[in-house]
């Protein structure tokens, strides 16, 4: 029982959104559509090894505050079978308390930023969200 009770405090609904890198160039990538004021805790596994002959730094972050929920991590320490809750991703297990919860206002959308490119690689991410006001959508 103890374990629902932990997911719930996640969030009350929950989505899944993959990203799949291939020769994706420096800039912002959309991965959730924020509409109005909500809960959010952003889980993101590492499904396949993130390579970047340009070394390139990635981070997790809203619309104007790109680096808000994780900061720059070099692509090239993400690893398949990783998770990426800070700068330094690590191998099949974390913390339950390693996870962040945020509040996101005013319809901020959830986004990746990329300094280089990057030119394999795939992120899983699991969101977990509760409604203010708002929703959030796969982008």
């Amino acid at each position: 029982m103890s374990v629902i009770r932990q997911v719930e405090a996640l969030g009350q609904f929950r989505l899944f959104q993959t990203i799949t890198f291939t020769n994706e160039g420096a800039g912002a990538v959309a991965v959730f559509t924020v509409t109005d004021d909500v809960l959010v805790s952003i889980i993101p596994v590492i499904n396949a090894d993130l390579t970047s002959a340009a070394g390139a730094n990635i981070r997790l972050g809203i619309v104007g505050n790109d680096d808000s929920m994780i900061v720059d991590t070099l692509a090239t320490d993400m690893d398949a079978v990783s998770i990426w809750l800070d700068a330094s991703p690590d191998s099949k297990i974390e913390p339950f308390d390693s996870i962040r919860r945020f509040t996101i206002v005013d319809s901020a959308n959830v986004i990746l930023t990329l300094d280089a490119q990057i030119d394999t690689g795939q992120i899983y991410f699991y969101c977990f969200w509760t409604p203010l006001n708002g929703t959030v959508v796969n982008a």
